[in-house]
């Protein structure tokens, strides 16, 4: 989310690799449309977490 540095406060977000997931999703669809037959597979791509404040408190007022 590209503007989610811009706003007050920020909002956190997960970032992943889109090309890599994209990538991935391509790959296993052709090997279907191939005839390929194959198990169940899990893949984990990488994420890191960018936190830009909008998962924090709010200052308490008092």
């Amino acid at each position: 989310f590209e503007l989610a540095d811009l706003l007050s406060p920020g909002i956190t977000v997960v970032a992943q690799d889109a090309a890599a997931l994209g990538r991935v999703a391509t790959d296993r669809l052709f090997q279907r449309l191939t005839g390929a037959t194959l198990p169940p597979t899990r893949t984990e791509l990488p994420t890191h977490l960018i936190p830009r404040g909008s998962g924090e408190l709010p200052p308490v007022s008092g």
